[in-house]
């Protein structure tokens, strides 16, 4: 192989374009999106405040993410909140050792029985004789984090999404996206923007891409947008049955994030509103210095209509304030991110994609390959599993 395009410039689209170029191959990115990081977005509020409009935290099992990120040069932010510990707002707040020793005993019994791990979150708990108010707090937290049912979400994300425990769980220094930027920078005028595919013709051994009103041919592609607006590209011929099934077969969830500057001093801090569906974080940033905003994050359709997300912040706003009285808002500045309106992603992340949808989209199909979160087995709706599918997408072409 000597040319490859990818399309797609989020995390899962550059990694797979620069590890390509790390072997020395052409490559050209094409990018529906005036920017590059899909939904990796960072921004800076007028009180110098970084928020993510997108994905926020690194886990502490990603370490692909942080190789990325010494290799590139750039810092972590602490942010001194811990991703595993919140504080219960709106029921009475279960027992923290019995809520760990929960946790501790549903991993021991899906390790013995990882058949039970497919089941439906809620249908799983009907199974066990739980506290309720651990039950009501454990379906928050992964319905939230899934940015889906419990109805739908499988058990086995339950200790992966829910769980309780005081790891680091960072960010990009500066903010996510420079981690995006910093992979675009070597690719310099290979990265084209606002060039959104609406064709590829391939056969055994060659692809055509069409975009933004120009053709270019090349001996591969790797493919990184989300199973959501995939459709809007017309393949000649047709992608396999089983990879259009597989896609199809997808579950996304909805999520939104609020973000509202602090007039007076913060420290770090996470209050989840069980009821509600969300929870909200202040955090640190650059030299451990407490950032001037207070960040939410609403997981699951239910979730937004309850807070009324589609009409504006208001509601949501009068929410935070019950929830964090102890915070002063500044209400003029306020910001709210939603995916389901943007034509480029149209949802969230994906939903816990099972084995068998796995394995049928990391299948490579003559030139191509698919990459993205969502093809990316146990570390799917992450950043990590962004990073890793370009890898493993580069690599069969590689071998190709």
């Amino acid at each position: 192989m000597a040319r490859a395009i990818v399309v797609g410039a989020g995390l899962a689209g550059l990694s797979a374009a620069s590890e390509l170029r790390e072997a020395g191959h052409e490559v050209t990115v094409f990018e529906a999106r005036d920017r590059v990081g899909g939904r990796v977005w960072s921004r800076e509020l007028a009180n110098g405040a970084v928020i993510e409009m997108g994905a926020e935290f690194i886990l502490p099992d990603n370490t692909v993410i942080r190789e990325f990120a010494d290799r590139l040069g750039l810092g972590l932010w602490d942010k001194g909140v811990r991703y595993g510990r919140r504080e219960c707002r709106g029921i009475p707040a279960p027992d923290p050792e019995a809520l760990e020793a929960f946790l501790r005993n549903v991993d021991d019994l899906l390790a013995e029985q990882p058949e039970l791990g497919r089941l439906p979150l809620s249908r799983f708990l009907d199974r066990l004789d739980v506290d309720p108010a651990i039950r009501e707090l454990v379906c928050a937290r992964v319905e939230i984090s899934s940015v889906n049912s419990a109805d739908y979400v499988p058990a086995a994300e339950l200790t992966g999404t829910a769980y309780v425990g005081d790891q680091p769980t960072p960010g990009i220094a500066g903010g996510n996206q420079r981690l995006a930027l910093a992979l675009a920078e070597p690719l310099g005028s290979a990265v084209r923007l606002s060039a959104p595919v609406q064709r590829i013709a391939w056969t055994a051994d060659s692809v055509t891409v069409s975009a933004a009103g120009a053709e270019m041919t090349a001996d591969a592609c790797v493919v990184a947008v989300p199973a959501t607006t995939i459709e809007g590209i017309r393949f000649e011929p047709a992608l396999p049955a089983r990879v259009g099934s597989a896609l199809r077969r997808i579950r996304y969830g909805q999520g939104a994030k609020l973000f509202v500057p602090v007039l007076g001093p913060t420290a770090p801090s996470a209050t989840i509103s069980v009821p509600e569906r969300y929870w909200a974080w202040t955090a640190t940033g650059a030299g451990d210095r407490a950032q001037p905003v207070v960040s939410a994050f609403a997981g699951s359709a239910p979730a937004l209509d309850r807070l009324r997300v589609e009409a504006g912040p208001e509601a949501w706003l009068a929410s935070l304030r019950e929830l964090r009285p102890d915070l002063e808002l500044d209400a003029d500045g306020v910001v709210l991110s939603t995916w389901s309106d943007d034509p480029w992603a149209r949802a969230a992340y994906s939903t816990a994609p099972s084995e068998e949808i796995t394995e049928a989209l990391i299948e490579p199909i003559g030139p191509l390959c698919l990459a993205g979160e969502h093809t990316a087995g146990p570390y799917a709706a992450l950043m990590e599993g962004a990073l890793r599918s370009g890898q493993r997408a580069a690599g069969q072409l590689g071998r190709g």
